[in-house]
């Protein structure tokens, strides 16, 4: 007894169709990014990592508010200080642009 196909008719049957296939699915999900612009890209994330690491050591507020060791959450603590500061300080009358 023959054993059953693996890929039906609707999908590529030789290895070099499928292999095609799946770099046209790798291509939609993923972003090609120049090596040199990621890496410094990276080194000003870290840098501001560092400056607000260092701030808070030297007691600035916002900077210990802001303090985390993943610099994702630091970007969104940032975020979320800034806008915290915006509501609070703007005028009543003033429609908030976007």
């Amino acid at each position: 007894m023959a054993r059953p196909r693996k890929y039906s008719e609707t999908t590529p049957a030789t290895g070099a169709q499928r292999q095609a296939a799946k770099r046209e699915r790798d291509k939609a999900q993923w972003v090609e990014v120049a090596r040199d612009a990621h890496d410094a890209h990276t080194a000003r994330l870290d840098a501001l990592q560092a400056a607000i690491h260092n701030a808070a050591a030297r007691g600035d507020e916002t900077a210990a508010a802001c303090n985390s060791a993943n610099i994702e959450t630091v970007l969104e603590l940032l975020a979320a200080h800034f806008e915290t500061v915006t509501r609070e300080t703007a005028p009543p009358n003033e429609e908030r642009k976007e």
